[in-house]
């Protein structure tokens, strides 16, 4: 496949809606830039790159959509072959699509891999990439200006090496009301804040009034339940069901019982509230703004992500806001468990043409590429230097973090999904005994530590059964 099309390229794939004119001139004004001496690594290639690259992403109309405009004016000489990763899937979610992806790398031999954390992870694992070390070395690519959460994302996931460069990232921070703050005489969140810090905090905001009118000192959309919040801290902080193996489950653990014990308390005494969400495949205009009671002016706090500040521009909000980290179980803590990066970039360990895949990885985790970026994305570049301010707001709250690879993710693949959709059931059912029926914590996750077990047990005899594994 070749990124022209008669020559030129369809109006319809402009770059993330700006167009290719928008973009041509950006990438114009890019070369002054190289021109003045602005990164060893970019300078270094000489000449056009020239051949076939071959580049393993969703499909042709992504690429078309995503990428064709760079490649035609960066790299005019190189004729792009994607190979398409859209159609991995089958019964089994995970465990299919990377076996796979696997077969497709082994097969079709793409040069470049353009992946997500999960599948960065995994491909490390199976020794299918190409570390990035020596070529990082060897034209002095600028990692020591990369954000350093995302360089130390990469290399944890690839067990001390870089197999991988992202050039943005997203995180979450806390964000609050400072009219309701004032109005209240409540002093404003402070950084690196504890949960429990967060939710005394929150308390101290009057519960009073209508559930559709009163003001709540903490809420975070798209909670169906009191579990869902549970379920959110306890993945940010890291906590799993079950032990490494997928064999014991951990679900009455003092993580858990101070998580449940938190939330519980704090829905008990009206500081939060939660509202279902419609059964139906598209939600209309009300049900997306009821989940958003922060830019409605209605929530004190609330924890997202850099898409709230549109949140808040398409509500109209009035108010005076602010950003400060996301609150943890640790006090003066500085990671953050939501901290993630994409797209990655990598090239693969059989790769036919790896010079010209890693002109591509570093151009586009390169500063003219960044420079681009900042004038047609809303991404958070991990080139801090290119982070926009927006609205008088600074997103230096969302570059203040650190990755802990000590904080697992919950996540085990090893897991049966027979036995994660039961358990979603039994803990909606403890949780519910214990918010209304006078389940204390301890016997709530005591007994839902017994019938977990018995879930997975059941769980892990039925997927040996049915493949022999």
């Amino acid at each position: 496949m070749s990124i022209r099309k008669n020559g030129r390229i369809p109006a319809k794939w402009g770059r993330k809606r700006y167009g290719f004119s928008m973009l041509a001139l950006a990438l114009a004004a890019s070369v002054m830039l190289l021109l003045s001496g602005c990164d060893k690594a970019e300078e270094a290639s000489a000449g056009p790159i020239k051949g076939t690259l071959r580049i393993a992403m969703g499909n042709e109309d992504q690429f078309q959509y995503e990428y064709a405009d760079y490649f035609i004016a960066k790299f005019p000489e190189l004729d792009v072959k994607i190979v398409p990763t859209q159609d991995l899937y089958g019964t089994n979610y995970v465990k299919d699509y990377m076996k796979n992806y696997l077969k497709l790398i082994d097969e079709q031999k793409p040069d470049l891999l353009i992946t997500n954390s999960y599948d960065y992870g995994k491909l490390v694992q199976e020794g299918k990439l190409y570390d990035l070390s020596p070529l990082i070395a060897k034209d002095q690519f600028d990692v020591g200006n990369l954000l350093p959460a995302a360089v130390d994302f990469l290399k944890m996931k690839g067990d001390g090496k870089l197999y991988g460069l992202s050039p943005s990232f997203t995180s979450s921070v806390l964000f609050y009301n400072k009219d309701l703050f004032d109005k209240y005489r409540i002093p404003y969140p402070k950084d690196s804040m504890t949960w429990e810090e967060m939710i005394r905090l929150a308390q101290r905001f009057p519960a009073e009034g209508g559930k559709d009118e009163r003001i709540y000192g903490f809420h975070m959309g798209y909670m169906r339940s009191p579990l869902s919040l549970v379920t959110y801290i306890g993945q940010a902080e890291g906590l799993a069901y079950t032990d490494p193996t997928g064999s014991k489950a951990m679900l009455d653990t003092d993580s858990w019982r101070n998580i449940y014990r938190m939330v519980i308390d704090g829905y008990k005494s009206g500081v939060f509230q939660w509202s279902f969400m419609p059964d139906k495949r598209m939600y209309d205009k009300e049900d997306v703004e009821r989940e958003d009671m922060f830019s409605a002016g209605r929530a004190a706090m609330t924890i997202s992500n850099l898409g709230q500040i549109n949140g808040l521009k398409q509500r109209g909000a009035t108010f005076a806001w602010e950003m400060t980290s996301a609150p943890s179980s640790n006090p003066g803590h500085s990671s953050n468990p939501n901290f993630s990066v994409y797209p990655i970039y990598s090239i693969n360990a059989q790769a036919e043409n790896t010079a010209a895949a890693w002109e591509v990885v570093k151009y586009f985790n390169g500063r003219e590429a960044a420079k681009i970026e900042a004038k047609t994305s809303m991404d958070l570049p991990v080139r801090k230097e290119f982070a926009k301010e927006i609205d008088g707001h600074s997103l230096e709250p969302f570059y203040n973090v650190k990755y802990n690879e000590n904080v697992q993710s919950g996540y085990n693949d090893s897991i049966p999904v027979s036995f994660t959709e039961q358990l979603q059931v039994i803990m909606e059912k403890q949780m519910q005994a214990m918010l209304q029926d006078g389940v204390s914590v301890e016997a709530g996750l005591k007994q839902l530590q017994e019938e977990g077990q018995m879930a997975l047990d059941k769980a892990r005899a039925e997927e040996k059964a049915r493949t022999g594994n």
